[in-house]
């Protein structure tokens, strides 16, 4: 699921996530209008406390971006704005779109993204009026009042669709995310529900656990090393320093949330207050190394099945097929505010979640107003919801933050008496006829819910800027996200330069390589943890380049190459012996030492010929006695070479690459800060450019040529501009990151050249 927020100021590449929404909501979110659920009106009566289904926002400069991939279900484009007697101006210019899309193999998620009070045309400035949409500029496009309904009009990820407009003479945008309730259902996690066991299979984001009180934990980890220093033995390897906890139990229930970091393991704590709330206990536990490490730990502790291990590591559970003897998950969490010790999170009495869960600790719940006389009306009753609203302190407002509140929508103008009724009683703000008729009329110029065809009166609304950093955990892509990566053109290094076009794969067909491989992609991109955008664009842009732009899983002329049957194979090109014989036995397949040996020392001695001089005919299986016809099998596996497909054939060319990705620790690279540059390139259709990285310069040579990290740009890495073309399109399609033109600017948010696949 690709989602980002509505405006995208810019960001140091060192700012954190977490730190840029904060920053975001600090100055652009205005507080003191306009708040998400409820938004209070004084009254001589009393306050009266308004559903409010979104936020309001300044743009400070910034464009109004749409937060996804969409199509519009309507949008007006007003020529100027209107005035409300005594509140001053207002614009009613918006757009709404629909967006469907993923966040798991079995998980669909429908939601609306509304941006209302744009910027009339009138005020818009010509070099703003130029950075609208073509559909918005178009002739077609009269400037009005009407409500337009377009036919199948696709907006992508970060498309401007106008600027903040004004709010009784405040510049503000109305942002809104809302879903119905069947939408709603087809994602919506109850963690409440989850008492022991596991959550959804749909895992993205943290892994959270809840231990039940009086577990014991324990000093050390029972597979540390018993002599020396409390360590995990990585054979010919650098050991892993453990540190000691302190036996004792747990004298509460605890909520603890683990998070892989740019290679860092954060275990935190947190315990029920007796009012309902839950607050951190102590300091986090932080484990430096521990995520880059990975590959090694699973390997030392699971040894019949790393692969399997890693799962145990990664999720607390084993999500894949594979298995292995060893189901435990020894992990070193604080159970006190001055203790820490080792517990085993694997038994069925410990609740195993994700965020794909909605955990309810960390603030997420669903508010409605029940079943009260007035339920279905515009005005908040309920009295949970009105007082947390009303709170000032941070806990209050990141808890309503989290809130999920079923409630009519604010623009529809059908049913005014009765949603805003209360407000024409005695003393209310409406309840004079004038005024009640310059209400009406203000309402009925904004409403746009029965013309664009809306038909469920009540919806879930979500706040959006909660809802983005949500789903932005959530590395799963879907078809059409996984075919954008597929640049429009791109460059082959001959005897000449050719600048040639990509045509997209065929998609129609099971077999064809997107539609049979997407699933099976993305679990292996969860397991490996490739989810943040720089590490899946570092991954991408290798990977489309070595399946031909995602059309094949095995290398071109591969029978007729020197390492054959060993050539490349899966989404990153598994290629030589060692490699495969490594990746079947993290797979706990059984690799006799001694046939593995003479297959990796024939094919060192061949590749240490003059090129010239290389031949396969030392290489081929029939060389090697008590060679297994497993291994061909498995080898056809990797490319999903058998026909009909078997199951393996889904799993290991997607499943490989994880694997390689992580032997080689490819995430070390991809996470260190990027520094894009532009490279332009003479080519047989002139000049053109492409996009690269000293970092992904080093992430590409970790799985392609080691020998050469540190010599940056060195021409012996293969098509390595053709993976920067990959590259660039990938940093533009999955990140926030502007790419800079033709002065060095950082302006562009897609590649010079590029033309957008279709959402």
């Amino acid at each position: 699921m690709l989602i980002s927020y509505p405006v995208l100021p810019a960001r140091p590449e060192t700012e954190a996530e977490d730190a840029y929404l904060e920053r975001i909501i600090n100055t652009h979110v205005l507080s003191s209008e306009g708040r998400f659920p409820v938004s209070t009106i004084p009254t001589t009566k009393g306050p009266i406390h308004r559903w409010h289904g979104g936020i309001h926002i300044q743009g400070l400069g910034e464009p109004i971006r749409a937060m996804a991939d969409g199509t519009v279900v309507a949008f007006r484009f007003a020529k100027q704005a209107e005035t409300y007697e005594g509140l001053g101006q207002y614009d009613t210019s918006f757009v709404l779109i629909r967006h469907d899309t993923q966040t798991g193999e079995s998980t669909s998620v429908a939601f609306y993204s509304l941006y209302m009070q744009l910027a009339n045309r009138d005020a818009l400035l010509p070099d703003r009026y130029q950075q609208l949409p073509p559909w918005l500029r178009s002739p077609a496009c009269t400037p009005g009042p009407a409500v337009q309904k377009p036919s199948n009009l696709k907006v992508w990820r970060k498309d401007v669709l106008g600027f903040a407009g004004k709010l009784y003479d405040k510049e503000a945008c109305h942002i809104e995310i809302f879903t119905t309730q069947a939408g709603l259902s087809a994602f919506w996690r109850d963690s409440t529900s989850v008492k022991q066991g596991a959550g959804s299979a749909d895992f993205y984001g943290d892994a959270h656990f809840v231990i039940p009180a009086n577990r014991d934990f324990a000093v050390r980890h029972p597979r540390a090393a018993e002599v020396g220093a409390h360590r995990i033995d990585f054979p010919g390897k650098n050991d892993f320093a453990l540190p000691l906890g302190t036996a004792g139990p747990n004298t509460q229930a605890l909520h603890v949330c683990v998070k892989l970091d740019k290679g860092q393991r954060i275990a935190t704590s947190h315990v029920l207050k007796p009012d309902g709330s839950y607050e951190q206990l102590g300091a986090p536990v932080v484990q430096e190394n521990y995520e880059y490490e990975l590959f090694q730990l699973a390997t030392a502790l699971y040894p019949d099945c790393p692969s399997a291990g890693l799962e145990w590591l990664r999720f607390g559970r084993v999500l894949g097929s594979d298995t292995t003897t060893r189901n435990e998950n020894w992990q070193l969490v604080r159970y006190s505010e001055t203790a820490e010790g080792y517990i085993d999170l694997s038994p069925e009495g410990i609740a195993k979640l994700s965020d794909a869960d909605f955990v309810h600790w960390q603030g997420w719940e669903k508010r409605e107003e029940g079943q009260a006389a007035k339920a279905a009306d515009g005005i908040c009753d309920d009295e949970r919801t009105i007082k947390l609203c009303q709170g000032a302190d941070d806990a209050s407002r990141t808890k309503a933050r989290h809130l999920v509140c079923k409630a009519p929508s604010e623009w529809d103008a059908s049913d005014l008496q009765a949603r805003y009724g209360r407000l024409r009683e005695p003393g209310a703000p409406l309840a004079s006829n004038a005024a009640w008729q310059k209400f009406e009329d203000h309402v009925k110029k904004m409403a746009f819910w029965t013309e664009a065809g809306l038909s469920e009166r009540s919806v879930w609304h979500f706040h959006p800027m909660q809802f983005v950093r949500h789903f932005r955990k959530c590395g799963w892509r879907s078809k059409r996200e996984l075919l954008q990566l597929v640049p429009s053109h791109a460059i082959r290094t001959g005897k000449h330069v050719m600048w040639e076009p990509v045509n997209l794969p065929p998609t129609k067909q099971d077999t064809d390589l997107v539609v049979a491989h997407r699933v099976p992609l993305n679990k292996a991109l969860r397991k490996y943890n490739i989810c943040s955008p720089l590490r899946q664009a570092a991954f991408f842009g290798n990977a489309v380049q070595e399946t031909s732009w995602l059309s094949t899983l095995a290398e071109s002329g591969g029978q007729g190459l020197w390492y054959s049957p060993w050539y490349g194979r899966g989404f990153l090109q598994l290629t030589n012996p060692e490699n495969y014989c490594d990746y079947w036995a993290w797979r706990g397949r059984k690799i006799d030492a001694k046939l593995r040996t003479a297959v990796v020392d024939a094919y060192k001695k061949i590749a240490a010929k003059a090129p010239g001089q290389r031949t396969n005919a030392e290489l081929l299986d029939g060389n090697f006695a008590g060679m297994p016809d497993q291994w061909e099998t498995w080898r056809k596996q990797v490319q999903a070479g058998h026909d009909p497909l078997q199951a393996e054939d889904r799993v290991a060319p997607a499943d490989s690459a994880g694997f390689y990705w992580h032997k080689m620790q490819m995430s070390t690279y991809a996470d260190k800060a990027h520094v894009i540059e532009r490279k332009s390139v003479a080519t047989n259709q002139g000049g053109k450019v492409y996009y690269r990285s000293p970092v992904f310069w080093q992430a590409s040579a970790a799985v392609n040529l080691p020998a050469s990290i540190n010599k940056t740009y060195s021409q012996a890495l293969n098509g390595f501009d053709s993976r920067c073309c990959a590259f660039g399109v990938a940093v533009a399609v999955l990140t926030e990151i502007p790419l800079p033109d033709s002065t060095g600017a950082t302006t562009l948010r897609f590649p010079e050249g590029y033309t957008k696949r279709a959402p």
